[in-house]
């Protein structure tokens, strides 16, 4: 638990957090998945490292960068390493981090 405490001219210290007792040196380390509708991946879920095709249905993939393509041009069950912005459609695509 972070501790707050005042010293002298003001000034306001907050201890940091514990270090975290699970740790790992996994190439990624977080899964976001996008089912049906659009997904933006901007603020917290921006920065992706690539996505995994589940079912393709009609989704589109948009990469950070670049053109967009459909997620039935791909293999499914696949892990492709490009950064994605946005995924829309109806398939299953689980992006990672």
């Amino acid at each position: 638990m972070a501790t707050i405490t005042s010293g002298g001219k003001g000034r306001t210290d907050v201890s940091s957090r514990s270090v975290p007792s699970i740790k790992d040196d996994a190439k990624f380390g977080k899964i976001k998945t996008a089912t049906a509708g659009i997904t933006h991946f901007t603020g917290s879920d921006a920065g992706s490292s690539g996505f995994i095709i589940t079912t393709a249905g009609s989704s589109v993939i948009w990469p950070t960068e670049g053109d967009s393509i459909a997620a039935s041009s791909l293999t499914a069950k696949t892990l492709y390493e490009i950064g994605v912005k946005q995924i829309s459609g109806s398939g299953t695509v689980s992006v990672v981090y």
